[in-house]
């Protein structure tokens, strides 16, 4: 006759097996939790984070976070889309151009510190010298009345190509291309332009905007450039 079988007897409480599992979950939670925090690299966001963890353990904290505190920095972009007077003052040479058919001697550019015509030497001078033509004045009159009506300043520019000039006049390019300049501001200011408000600036043979290996592009380096510039 076969003994009966004691029973096992089970102890009060959860099993041991628990407590391990438990601790194992937590640390799990812990990795996950700052996995999370590290993947955005957000300072503020861990802060709040970590002080939820050191609460669970039971570790308390003067103060809690209801949300993320925003930051003291403030970035801004500088952005300067051309402004209304350049747009104007640019619609309104190009429109002069048209009018006097001097669209294959000069152009107008809208640039971020104003407007810039690019005038032909041909159209603007007589050759080898700093005389004004007939048509450039014409031309000159209009844009007057433009630096006049904007309340703008002007920067005259000479430029000449890289031949070289000898005369008693002009030594070198630098002077005719100063003469040049020169030349302009003085009639803009005979136009009523007050003198404070223009500027002659010579480049000589120093800015080309093309080669000066032909004809035509030494003819396009001998030029006028007038730099437009609104109040700001």
């Amino acid at each position: 006759m076969s003994c009966p079988q004691q029973q096992e007897e089970c102890k009060e409480g959860a099993p041991e097996w628990v407590v391990t599992f438990g601790d194992m979950m937590t640390l799990l939670l812990c990795f996950f939790v700052l996995l999370l925090s590290f993947s955005t690299m957000e300072t503020e966001r861990f802060k709040i984070i970590a002080g939820y963890i050191r609460e669970a353990f039971g570790v308390q904290l003067d103060r809690h976070y209801t949300e993320i505190p925003s930051g003291d920095t403030v970035v801004t972009v500088e952005f300067n889309p051309p402004s209304t007077s350049n747009t104007v003052i640019y619609e309104q040479m190009v429109d002069l151009l048209k009018s006097l058919k001097l669209e294959q001697m000069a152009n107008a550019e809208m640039e971020s510190d104003g407007v810039r015509l690019r005038l032909d030497g041909e159209l603007v001078f007589k050759p080898a010298s700093a005389v004004l033509t007939d048509q450039s004045k014409l031309f000159l009159d209009y844009v007057a009345e433009t630096i006049i009506d904007a309340n703008a300043s002007a920067r005259i520019e000479g430029h000449t190509d890289n031949s070289p000039i000898h005369s008693s006049l002009y030594p070198s390019n630098w002077e005719l291309s100063g003469a040049r300049a020169s030349a302009v501001v003085r009639y803009l200011e005979s136009r009523g332009v007050p003198g404070s408000y223009l500027e002659a600036v010579a480049f000589g043979d120093t800015r080309p905007v093309t080669e000066n290996y032909t004809e035509e592009g030494r003819r396009k380096n001998r030029r006028v450039e007038v730099l437009i510039q609104p109040p700001t």
